[in-house]
């Protein structure tokens, strides 16, 4: 072989073994990147799947605060059916009563009128019996 052959030769024997080693360089670069989006992709459905579980936990404490409130306003519905019938029996009971203290009121002040009249006429009868 000729010089400049063997040079030629050499200089092709490089470049492929550049060439290969470039390509392995290559693979091992894309290996790693891919090995990162891998990564990232199991990130990412551990976020969602988390964010997935915080929500349901957040949906489960809301229903059962809507839960209770609503029990809790069912019982004060009660109370307060219960604190209205109260009040009606006490206002039909404060006016039954009032009436009782106007019809004893009327009566007492019927009998003094009475108790009055009487009087007088016992003291009339008296003036007369003494100018007798």
């Amino acid at each position: 072989m000729r010089q400049t052959d063997l040079k030629k030769l050499l200089v092709v024997l490089g470049t492929a073994a550049l060439a290969c080693g470039c390509s392995q360089e290559s693979q091992q670069v894309s290996d790693e990147k891919h090995s990162v989006d891998l990564q990232k992709d199991e990130q990412k459905q551990a976020i969602d799947q988390r964010g997935g579980e915080l929500k349901a936990a957040e949906d489960q404490s809301k229903k059962d605060i809507d839960t209770n409130v609503d029990t809790a306003k069912k019982v004060l519905d009660s109370d307060k059916s219960r604190l209205d019938s109260y009040k009606n029996e006490v206002g039909k009971s404060t006016s039954l009563a009032k009436k009782d203290i106007d019809r004893q009121i009327k009566l007492d002040k019927s009998i003094v009128d009475s108790n009055a009249k009487e009087a007088k006429t016992e003291i009339d009868a008296a003036a007369k019996a003494e100018k007798k």
